[in-house]
């Protein structure tokens, strides 16, 4: 008895230090394999330690996420020891690597000689995500973004593509998935008239919208009004305004803190719980445009929106929440040449004073000065919006720089200016490969060290799901499937990709990048959407497509999770 009252004594001291920490729940072997009700992933893209450091130091006082630091991210892709946005948000969203440029589908033959080669029958094959897991589990989904939605995060939890460029499919694919809640910008992938993409299937994308129930926004106001339902608001032709620019271009347009609050006010209401997706867009443009108080801003606004998401998770308890970068981007430094014989004596005045007068993104600067590109209508706009008065030969310089960086010019402003009136340091305006932070609250949290695609594992774990099962379900090979039948890929008026199965005497139809078959005059709505992969030739389809076109009912496979075997990581090319 005297050790079993020790017991209890020392778990009763553990839970009152835990909240003397402001812990809500503690960590164990028991609570580890409790799965969650709710999954929250939170994207800051483009982002690593020094950048949360130098937001801290502006903010004055911890960040939301501070709270919550377990560990970090291991982050190459396939086929490369830095990695795009697209293989990470892959990894994050399937558990599996990938190639760059990549969504959602599996890698190229070419990998790391660290890398595990992909199996051939993985190349290019579409990898079922954890919001499609989630959306056939009942629960809601959800979809937020400053950036369009198109976009190469948002893109890998719900659309298949082999490369992100394609933004006109991933929009149709997102829009035919059936995410309950979309909030970000990119209006301009509604229809067929933006980018150079081939494509006619999107004329009825916001008909679609409406056919299917959801309420439509364009603003803050629209959104605020909206409680309960499906909701799809884009808030911009492109992506959205900079927080540091909002309120003097765009202030009807939401924050990121109120878009994820709306997004969980709506979600929560399902009793079966529901996954959503925030990404942070532009922390990653303003440290490729070496731009640190754009940089600054988006952070802090982005930990506003972990504040929020972090108060559900405690209040709910069932709520796992994942916080994390991408990859790091452009090698920011608190320190840089300038600071070389007076580190050890830098003060907070001197690294946040020229940083409190830029109450602008350098892609507004150049807004103002693309009409009037004088090295003294250069020094005027800095002297307005960053408060420093630069040299002519500086100004100058801008507008060399500004020449070579083509559809970046606002680059030049960063690469001039941090050197010589700021302590921070840039290595590129690139992507770079460290490690990056892990942040994590709720049941089945990760700690430690991991690989990209345990992000995804975990996820699908905490849902109960087995991605295998889920693959398996969601993306069936027609040619194998049929193979006593045909498969036709027809192309009409050179717009819709329309396919035929032709079997036993009937054809079905189907339009690529669609959830829908018509067979014998009746149309049926599918519980995933059928993609064709051009490179490899290749249809995929879900198992419920191939049993109406055999003429079978009857229950659909489970997607439940079981114990995996200790090998099948190495499938996943890790």
């Amino acid at each position: 008895m005297r050790t079993i009252r020790l017991g209890l004594f020392n778990i009763m001291l553990l839970l009152l230090l835990a909240a003397a920490e402001g812990m809500i729940w503690i960590v164990s072997a028991s609570a580890r394999s409790v799965g969650a009700k709710n999954v929250i992933v939170m994207i800051v893209d483009g982002c690593s330690t020094e950048q949360v450091t130098l937001a801290r130091w502006y903010k004055g006082s911890p960040l939301a996420m501070d709270s919550i630091l377990t560990g970090s991210v291991i982050t190459h892709s396939a086929d490369s020891v830095i990695t795009d946005s697209a293989p990470s948000a892959t990894a994050y969203a399937t558990g599996y690597r990938t190639t760059n440029r990549s969504i959602s589908m599996g890698p190229g033959e070419q990998t790391l000689s660290t890398v595990h080669p992909p199996p051939p029958e993985l190349r290019l094959k579409p990898l079922a995500t954890v919001l499609e897991g989630a959306r056939l589990m009942g629960k809601s989904t959800g979809i937020v973004a400053t950036s369009r939605i198109t976009h190469a995060t948002p893109a890998a939890f719900a659309a298949h593509v082999p490369s992100r460029s394609t933004e006109h499919t991933i929009m149709e694919q997102m829009i035919h998935q059936g995410v309950d809640v979309v909030l970000g910008g990119g209006r301009m992938y509604m229809s067929g008239a933006a980018g150079g993409e081939k494509t006619g299937n999107m004329s009825d994308l916001w008909d679609v919208l409406r056919t299917r129930g959801y309420r439509l926004a364009e603003d803050r106001a629209g959104l605020m009004n909206i409680h309960s339902g499906k909701v799809f608001a884009l808030f911009s032709e492109d992506h959205m305004v900079p927080e540091i620019d909002r309120s003097r271009i765009a202030p009807h347009q939401p924050t990121l803190e109120e878009m994820t609050q709306k997004a969980i006010d709506i979600l929560s209401k399902d009793p079966d719980g529901f996954f959503l997706m925030v990404e942070g867009s532009q922390v990653d443009w303003a440290c490729h445009a070496n731009d640190p108080a754009y940089m600054v801003s988006e952070i802090l606004m982005f930990d506003k929106a972990v504040a929020a998401a972090l108060d559900f998770a405690r209040r709910d308890g069932r709520t796992l929440l994942l916080v994390l970068p991408d990859h790091n981007t452009a090698g920011f430094s608190i320190g840089n040449h300038s600071t070389n014989g007076k580190y050890g004596r830098l003060t907070v005045e001197e690294l946040l004073d020229p940083l409190r007068k830029m109450v602008a993104s350098s892609g507004f600067l150049w807004s103002q000065v693309k009409n009037e590109q004088t090295p003294d209508h250069v020094k005027s706009v800095v002297r307005q919006y960053w408060g420093l008065d630069i040299t002519d030969e500086e100004a100058g310089r801008i507008l060399e720089l500004a020449r070579s960086f083509g559809s970046a010019p606002h680059n030049a402003f960063g690469r001039v200016i941090c050197p010589v009136y700021t302590c921070f340091g840039w290595t590129s305006h690139g992507h770079v490969g460290g490690d990056v932070p892990l942040y994590a609250f709720g049941p089945g949290r990760p700690s430690g060290v991991v690989q990209s695609p345990d992000i995804g594992r975990i996820t699908f774990r905490a849902m109960g799901l087995d991605s295998d099962r889920l693959n398996a379900r969601l993306f069936v090979e027609a040619r194998k499937a049929f193979d006593d039948g045909t498969v036709e890929i027809e192309k009409s008026d050179g717009e819709k990709t329309l396919v035929k199965v032709r079997y036993r005497g009937k054809t079905a139809e189907f339009t690529v990048n669609r959830d829908g078959v018509r067979m014998e005059g009746r149309s049926f709505t599918l519980e995933g959407i059928v993609i064709y992969v051009v490179d490899t030739d290749q249809l995929y389809m879900p198992v419920q497509a191939v049993n109406i076109i055999r003429g079978r009912g009857g229950k659909l496979p489970s997607i439940a999770a079981e114990a995996r075997s200790s090998g099948a990581a190495a499938n996943r090319g890790d």
